[in-house]
């Protein structure tokens, strides 16, 4: 087990490995400053991931949401390309629900002035900074426009390979 030296030697006083004859004696050990040494307050596991939070508060806050959909600004400031779009939310109809092809989407998306939107995710495409490199975090993009349906008739794989689009149904809507 480790000891420190004490004083008078010129050396810190944290504990240090006993023997010799190997590169590990003599070195700090235990403290948060130490190579091999535990870690200063480490993150606990009992941390609250989740909140509950009142059914009334998250239906409003799910139309405060919906709501704020409808507002150019708004939707501008988080940086969205809806210069050319006619108005907000775009509303099409139901045949685009049977989609099945990903060439479909695209034209749909040409169409209706969409795919600026897209070009900006495409454009944004890079590598993270940092350590989530080695934890398969490597690419990085921004958020493209979020397609809500009824009814899944092939729309999901229509419109999956395209960056930034998130699908959502409509009877399964969350902020996160």
């Amino acid at each position: 087990s480790a000891e420190s030296w004490g004083t008078g030697r010129a050396v810190a006083r944290i504990p240090r490995v006993r023997g010799g004859g190997t590169h590990r004696s003599g070195q700090g050990a235990f403290g948060n400053m130490c190579r091999g040494g535990r870690m200063f307050a480490p993150t606990k596991i009992w941390r609250r991931w989740h909140r509950r939070v009142n059914i009334t508060q998250k239906r409003y806050a799910i139309c405060s949401a919906l709501a704020a959909s409808a507002l150019p600004a708004l939707v501008m400031s988080k940086g969205h390309r809806i210069e050319e779009i006619p108005e907000l939310p775009l509303v099409v109809e139901d045949k685009v629900e049977g989609y099945k092809k990903t060439k479909e989407a695209v034209l749909l998306l040409k169409k209706l002035k969409a795919w600026n939107d897209i070009k900006k995710v495409y454009a944004s495409q890079r590598m993270r900074a940092g350590k989530g490199k080695m934890r398969n975090r490597r690419r990085i993009q921004r958020r493209g426009p979020c397609i809500i349906y009824n009814e899944d008739n092939g729309i999901i794989r229509a419109f999956r390979n395209i960056p930034g689009i998130t699908l959502l149904d409509v009877n399964k809507l969350n902020l996160l």
